[in-house]
């Protein structure tokens, strides 16, 4: 199923119910859209504001990573260990930082289309898949520096937008931004 990245954030608040939004929710609400937008969602929240509060990039990483190996292995939906289901975030937190990041996913909506299909084929996918965990690794690292973990959670976010919409371009974006993400290793942790 193609869609884009608007459509994909709105789903997450209208198939969820509550004050709280668990990860499992979350799962269930995606999990017919494949696993590009289960990687996405922990990449964004890691982007996002939210991405600073203590412990989630921790969280969002090993979501990333259990997400990315089942797909490296060939799974067709994903599991989350009971631990982790029970994650949440606020609801009114994630209302308004999704106000705020829809002029943006919109102009993201208007300028990505399925294009450069091999980049997002299947041997693509698990590539992807194994990059995402080795940036997921990165992500748990750099949370301990305040907004470091955004730049590794970034280019997951546009593999996962890649496999989402199935645009090799985006696929290419998130390679340049692991490169950047990797240059910068030793500047973060000289601290």
């Amino acid at each position: 199923m193609n869609s884009n990245l608007t459509e994909i954030l709105t789903d997450i608040d209208e198939r969820t119910k509550g004050d709280k939004i668990d990860l499992i929710k979350i799962v269930e609400a995606l999990k017919h859209r494949g696993f590009g937008p289960l990687i996405m969602a922990p990449a964004l929240i890691t982007v996002l504001p939210t991405g600073a509060i203590p412990g989630m990039p921790l969280v969002c990483g090993i979501l990333i990573i259990l997400i990315a190996t089942q797909l490296l292995f060939g799974k067709k939906y994903p599991w989350l260990p009971k631990r982790l289901q029970s994650v949440s975030f606020g609801r009114k937190q994630y209302k308004r930082a999704l106000e705020k990041a829809k002029p943006y996913t919109k102009w993201i909506d208007g300028f990505f289309h399925p294009r450069l299909k091999f980049l997002t084929g299947e041997i693509a996918q698990r590539t992807i898949a194994f990059l995402c965990v080795g940036l997921a690794l990165m992500v748990i690292a750099f949370g301990f520096v305040p907004f470091a973990a955004a730049l590794p959670a970034s280019a997951i976010l546009f593999f996962g937008l890649a496999l989402s919409i199935h645009d090799g371009l985006l696929t290419l974006i998130g390679i340049t931004m692991m490169a950047a993400a990797i240059i910068t290793i030793p500047y973060i942790f000289q601290l």
